[in-house]
């Protein structure tokens, strides 16, 4: 078994063994995001009383979102890497995906990233705090089960290259 296997494990044995752990898991894997995407979008609006402004930067996560995603899919295909626990059976899932064709790179792991990215590129205030809550998303998908560690820095590299490629090209724009 690889290291990134054996790590995975590791986390994946913990499943069911605390209520807490489990709900704390369940909320960094679905629901913490969603909550990223809405700090992003508030933050940009409340900034930036210039709609027009506010609004190119929520088409800036937009257009990294779309770019990273595309990048990955790409990847998924390439590499073919299954779900953990679809490639065995004695691994745990918290979460049935609606995808489980690809397990490398992490969308969720992307997306996150891309959000603390872009705000953290595009000077929001308190872009730092999005930080620990992308690690959360990140540690989240990994308990669940439905990742390898190795998915989520793959999901972390596609954040940086579309999140920077993103700002250079499109900051002429504000």
């Amino acid at each position: 078994m690889d290291l990134n296997t054996k790590i995975f494990a590791k986390i994946n044995s913990l499943i069911g063994r605390n209520k807490f752990l489990d709900l704390f898991g369940l909320a960094g894997a679905e629901w913490v995001i969603v909550a990223m995407v809405g700090w992003y979008v508030t933050s940009s609006l409340i900034t930036y009383p210039d709609l027009k402004k506010a609004i190119w930067l929520i088409i800036f996560l937009g257009a990294a979102w779309c770019l990273g995603w595309i990048i990955n899919l790409l990847l998924g295909v390439t590499v073919l890497e299954p779900r953990p626990y679809i490639s065995d059976a004695e691994f745990k899932s918290l979460i049935k995906p609606y995808m489980s064709w690809k397990s490398f790179p992490s969308d969720h792991s992307m997306s996150a990233f891309v959000i603390f990215f872009m705000a953290l590129f595009l000077n929001l205030p308190g872009a730092l705090a999005l930080l620990p809550l992308a690690i959360w998303v990140v540690w989240g998908r990994v308990y669940a089960g439905l990742h390898y560690p190795l998915d989520m820095v793959g999901g972390l590299a596609v954040a940086v290259f579309s999140s920077s490629l993103i700002t250079y090209f499109l900051a002429k724009f504000i």
